[in-house]
Parts: C-alpha cells; structure tokens; sequence
C-alpha cells in the first residue's frame, strides 16, 4: 500500500472496514494507523520483496483482498456500509478515552514528522510489523456477514507447480462481487459449521457454556486469522489496563538496537538447547530422555510427598544431567524420584527461550498483576494463539503431567496451587530490574512472583478449556479465510477430467516436470543431516503453507527405496502408531490410512491417503504420488486429528554403482499449527524422514546393481 501511493490512510474508511470490533481494540488499530501516517511524510524508501519472507494474505476485514501475482492490496466491492453516525461516535469516543493517555500525536503537532516518528515510533510495534494483513477469498457474493466458519473442500494438489493445469485458474483483476477469485485447487462448499441459532445465544451466559473448538483441530489459514484478531485485542487490552512504561507494550525507541549473532548449540544435546532446535533435529518438541523422565514420574513418583518441592541431592542430580545429556537412552528405575524430579524443573529452567518465551512470559505477568479478572480469559486465551506452537505443545503437555500428580494429591501434599509455586520459577522470565542482593526482596519482585503463581495456577485449573477457542471468539473474524478444510470424497477427485485416477495420473506427469526444471524458483535451506538438501518454494495459492522439497542420495536401487516407502513407513518414521490398506483400488494404486503418535494430551495425527505409483520409467526411475481424501470406510477417529496432505511426491532415480537419487516434494496441514511452524519446522521433520530412509540402507545393504569401474 505504501509504494502504491496509498497513504495516509483514511481512519474513518478503516473504521467503517472493522465495525465489528470494540471500541478499545479500535482504539489500539487507529494508534498504529496514526504512526503509519506519520511515516508517509517522510523520505520514501522503496521494500525490496525478496522469496525468503512470506506476504501474509490475510485480513480480518472482508472488504479487502490480497492478490498475490502483484503483491498488492485492493479493496473490494462495497457492501453494506454501517452507519456512518454509529462510527463518527465511536471514533470520538475512541479520540476522547485517548486523551489522557496518548500525547504520541497531540504533544508532538509542533515537532517535523522526523521528530514525530521518532517519538511516536513503538519498539512493539517494529516486533509486530510482520503481522497484521490477510489473504485473498473467494465467492465474495457467499461469504456469510456472520463470520462463522465455512467447510471448504480441498483438492489436493495445490501447489502451482505440481498442480494439473485444469486446477490453476487464471487470478483476474476486476473487483465485480460475483467475481469467482479462483483459489486453485479449491471448490468452496457453503455448508456452515453449524453456528449457534438465536434461540440458543439468548442462553449463553458466558464463554465457558459456549462450544469450543480446539485448537488442534484448527487448519493453518486459520490459525493465521486467529492469530491477527488475537494480537489486536492483547494489545488493546494492555495499552488500557497496563503501565506505558512497562517493555514490550511503550511508546518509546530503544537507545540502540544490536544484530546479536545467532548462538550454535553443536555441543548440546539436551539443557541449554531450544525447543526449536530440538525439534529441527529429532522431530518431536520434547527430547526423548526427559519425555521419558516425565512418564517415569507419572507412573513411580506421583505419590511420592512434596515431589518437586523437597530437593535432591547435588551431587547425583549431576550425574543424572550427564547421563540424559549423553545417552540416547536412559533407564530411569535406578534413579531417585526427587533427583529425576530435581532434573526436569533444571531442564525448563535451562532452556534459553522459556516455555512461555521471553516476550510473552512478561505479557502473562502483566494479565495477572493489572487486567481486570472480567477480561482475563480472553486475555490469556490471545497470549496462547501468539506462542510458538511448539512452546504451546509443551506447555500442555507439561501441565497435563502435573495435573496427573496433582491427582495424588492427598498421598503426596501436592495440589495444583502447590506445584504452581515450585514450577512457576521455572517457567517465566522475571525482571531482573528489582533483584537485590541482601536483604528482603522488592515489593516488585514479590508482585512479579505472584502473578507467575497466579497464572500457573489458572493454567492448571482451567486446562480443559485452556486450548480451545470459543466459537464466539471465532465468530469476530469476518475474514472469508474461516472456514472448515475438508478433503474430498473419493468418488468427487478430478471429476471435471475422467475421475481419481486422470488427477492422480496428470500430478504424475507435472512430477516429472517439475525435476527436470531443477533449481527454479527454490530456496535452500541449512540442513541439520549432511547428506541431506532442504528446499522450498512459495505457492500463490491463498494456502499459507510452503512447497518443500528434500532430496538425498541412497545406497540403494530405486525398486528398494520405493518398497520402503511405501510398506515399510515403521523403519523411517518413529512417530507411526498404525498404518494400514483401506480400500485395493488398482494393482498399483490404494487407499491407504497412517496415524502418528504425538505427546499427551495433543491428539495423534490421521491421515488417509489416496496413492499410486510407478516402476517402469526410464532407466528404472520409480515415482509414488499421494494426497488426502474421504473414505466411507475409513472416518474420522475421535481423540485423533485428520491431516491434510496437499501434496506429497516421491520420485526415486538412479545415479550409478547400485545407487538412488530421491526427491520428495511435501506440502502438509498436520493441523493445530500456524504458518512459522510450517516454515521453521517443517522441512526439517521431512528432512529427518528421509535421512532414516537413507540410514536404514546403510546397516543391512543388500542392493544389487552394476559394478564400479572404479
């Protein structure tokens, strides 16, 4: 909007375009808009867009629309405009209640916009600049004013480049509001996700009767939605009830800001290493050995009294911290329950970004010392959405386990407001500011470390519903991005070119296409496994998930890479729970269902899979092509969570002396996670199954192929 001459923006046009949202939140939008504003009288410095950061395409409005082929924003056609005295009020009544306690504007009139901006300019509001804007839609005449989730039916190839072409419709510029804004592989089913009738709101006290909805079973486009709505309302929340001063939520320029060299931790294992790290490297969120030490726990040491409270000994919860750190493995039994207690209070102290991150941990503080009770929960509920999902997977499984002791609580003298007391400095980053070293402790420290406690113990005593967003809150996203993905029926892939298998067999012939192009389009990324290479490419598809490619050379044929890949999944994926043949379409072509195992309590990850694949391509080249669908005799699980694959292709070559070449390209939504999962983690987990494949060769080699001439 900027390099398109579109500013200074019109406050009350942007008033009009968030009518439904309240008055402190709008309150909160016009402050950022104000600062925007500012900017545009200064010298024009032109963004140079580069592949590696992503254009979010999303906007909680519905009167606009992002087209990604120009990477420009555009308003849509008009729709019924609220009431244009309601907004002039509302916009008084916003400018009043900031009086007081906004002079970023009104005490700086005399200064040059120079001046202004450096005043006015948030260290909040730098940290936040990649997040506020939303994605193109589709049907603009059927999205439903209510804002209620939609089901969207999902064609599975979705990537443009392994998509058949019949898919990938030409994204016009007109702004008519029937126009059909062709999300490729898309068709839009307008079935709502049944919503609450009148009837039934008039009997809905509060949010805690109204239906939740998981947060595991969120799609990433909306958790994407969620997320800006949540940022919106946090922040509005705490410019009213919060100290200005306070980090993280001033008006005020740091004096100086230092590029701080990222931190390699090669030489660490377990303590001291990220949780996006671990994940990078092992897959799974937790490490194993203290996966493994919480479990042994839960099963020998719930009942034992003041578990986590009274200490170990010194020098053996050393000795235990190498062993974990060390060891692939550890065996538990000969350890003492309050030295392994001892051990994973140290791990989360440990760790170099906090469970509840060094940003947002203050965030909670500040929501237990200063926002009214009445707003808490909603408070909370938005500081969850804005964690890294991965923090958020711990956290629950975390406080799953600790509810477990505290079910002993009459054996062990443990109950939630115990154990909240004891963990409670393990998990947040409290100001070192009112630290003293003698004497007793500032009465702001104190403070401090009762909002810590406070806040673990609602944790704890609201975790039924802490991980589920009400229906309500979802309701106050008019983006048309909330909808229900869904896979399609069998019977109803590529109906519009002969049925499942011309699809499957049109995704086969643009794989191929697609490797003979090479290196067009990808990005490179850091491989943690050598012999591995991980690359990416973004897709314009409104789907804010990247096209990622792995590929790795096997000391194998391809027949053998191909066969263990597809009946041998249990050798190169740890996470597999079960997998089996739903339905036998064809000799080479199946239905075929696989569930991973997650950590308690995050449901275990379904996927169903239509597949076929290939062995007689040239020089003995195989391929295997995938993506979700329904199956009559294979329904949704309850406790689990349906993946969606978008996108998965095998292709296995040969490259000499009995050895293959494989390039797997991926584009899956495992559900529940926003997009930075996806683009931090997620090509490293393919990156990891496909160094097992290549593993599982080098033990037991019984490829038979030409001889070296070496």
């Amino acid at each position: 909007m900027y390099e398109d001459m579109q500013f200074p923006i019109d406050i009350s046009q942007a008033a009009q375009d968030h009518s439904f949202l309240e008055n402190d939140v709008l309150h909160s939008l016009f402050r950022r808009l104000k600062i925007l504003n500012s900017c545009a009288h200064l010298h024009q410095q032109r963004v140079t867009h580069t592949d590696e950061s992503d254009d979010e395409c999303c906007a909680l409005s519905e009167n606009w629309t992002y087209q990604s082929d120009v990477r420009r924003w555009s308003r849509t056609c008009a729709k019924d405009i609220p009431n244009l005295e309601e907004i002039s009020k509302r916009l008084e009544s916003c400018s009043v209640s900031s009086q007081d306690r906004d002079d970023v504007f009104e005490k700086s009139s005399t200064q040059s916009p120079r001046e202004r901006l450096k005043r006015g300019g948030s260290s909040k509001f730098r940290r936040r600049r990649e997040g506020m804007c939303f994605s193109e839609r589709e049907n603009f005449n059927t999205v439903s004013p209510v804002g209620s989730l939609k089901t969207l039916e999902l064609n599975h190839v979705s990537d443009s480049e392994i998509t058949p072409k019949h898919q990938r419709k030409i994204r016009t510029k007109s702004f008519d509001k029937t126009e059909n804004w062709g999300h490729t592989p898309m068709t839009v089913d307008r079935l709502v996700w049944q919503k609450l009738s009148e009837c039934q709101e008039s009997h809905v006290e509060d949010d805690i009767n109204q239906e939740r909805v998981p947060k595991s079973h969120l799609s990433a486009i909306q958790m994407q939605v969620l997320r800006k709505l949540a940022l919106l309302k946090l922040t509005a929340h705490m410019e009213k009830y919060c100290p200005s001063h306070r980090t993280g939520w001033n008006w005020d320029l740091p004096k100086f800001i230092r590029k701080m060299k990222a931190p390699v931790y090669k030489d660490k294992n377990v303590f001291g290493v990220p949780l996006t790290i671990t994940l990078q490297r092992t897959g799974q969120v937790l490490p194993r050995n203290i996966e493994e030490a919480l479990r042994w726990l839960q099963l020998n040491a719930a009942d034992q009294v003041g578990i986590f409270r009274k200490p170990g000994v010194k020098s053996r919860i050393q000795a235990l911290r190498t062993l974990v750190e060390n060891s692939i493995s550890v065996d538990y039994s000969d350890q003492q329950s309050y030295d392994v207690a001892d051990m994973v209070k140290q791990y989360f102290r440990d760790l170099p970004e906090i469970l509840l991150t060094n940003k947002l941990s203050e965030t909670f503080i500040l929501i237990f010392q200063h926002v009214p009770v009445a707003l808490r929960r909603e408070a909370v509920l938005c500081a969850l959405l804005l964690m890294p999902d991965e923090h958020v997977e711990v956290l629950q499984a975390l406080l799953h386990f600790l509810l477990s002791v505290a079910k002993h609580s009459e054996a062990n003298q443990m109950n939630e407001s115990n154990l909240a007391m004891c963990f409670a400095p393990s998990l947040f980053h409290y100001s070192q500011a009112y630290k003293q070293n003698v004497g007793t402790p500032h009465p702001k420290e104190l403070a401090e470390n009762k909002a810590g406690y406070e806040c673990l113990y609602y944790f704890l005593k609201n975790f039924d519903t802490l991980f589920k967003v009400p229906r309500d809150f979802i309701k106050q996203c008019k983006s048309g991005e909330i909808k229900e993905v869904k896979a399609k029926h069998l019977k109803d892939l590529g109906m519009d070119r002969g049925g499942w298998r011309a699809y499957l067999d049109e995704c086969q012939m643009n794989l191929l296409r697609e490797a003979k192009e090479k290196q067009r389009g990808w990005i490179n990324v850091i491989s943690h496994h050598q012999r591995v290479e991980i690359a990416y490419k973004k897709v314009a598809d409104g789907i804010p998930l990247r096209l990622w490619k792995v590929s790795a050379e096997i000391d194998a044929p391809p027949s053998e890479v191909l066969h263990r890949i597809l009946r041998e999944r249990h050798v190169w994926d740890p996470e597999l729970r079960s997998a089996k043949i739903i339905a036998q379409l064809e000799t080479r072509s199946e239905v075929f269902q696989y569930v991973r195992s997650s950590v308690p309590p995050r449901p275990a990850e379904e996927y169903l899979v239509v597949r076929t694949w290939r062995t007689d391509l040239a020089k003995d080249a195989c391929l295997l092509v995938e993506t979700s669908v329904e199956h009559p005799d294979a329904m949704p699980m309850p406790n689990f969570s349906r993946g969606l694959v978008l996108a998965s292709r095998y292709l296995v070559e040969p490259c000499g002396s009995g050895r293959s070449k494989l390039q797997h390209f991926s584009r899956i939504d495992s559900m529940g996670r926003a997009p930075d999962w996806y683009q931090k983690h997620f090509g490293h987990q393919q990156a990891l199954f496909v160094a097992n494949v290549q593993n599982s060769f080098c033990v037991h080699h019984n490829a038979v192929g030409p001889e070296s001439k070496v």
